[in-house]
């Protein structure tokens, strides 16, 4: 009895994780713009805003007469 009594409720605990962890997270509040990655590198003028010009270097021993 107590083997069964054991397995029953270790099924519930097992059921009981599984549930919770497929429950739907409630999403932001209303009127509140969630910050993500994905917002900010999609954002064409803040990143036009933000970029910066690379400069290649010129070695000078690559450079030269050869």
């Amino acid at each position: 009895m107590k083997r069964v009594s054991f397995a029953v409720v270790g099924l519930a605990l097992l059921a009981a994780l599984v549930l919770s962890g497929c429950a739907v997270s409630p999403g932001p509040p209303a009127g509140e713009e969630v910050s993500t990655c994905v917002t900010c590198h999609s954002d064409k003028d803040l990143l036009q805003e933000t970029a910066s010009v690379v400069e290649e270097e010129v070695s000078e021993a690559t450079s030269g007469e050869g």
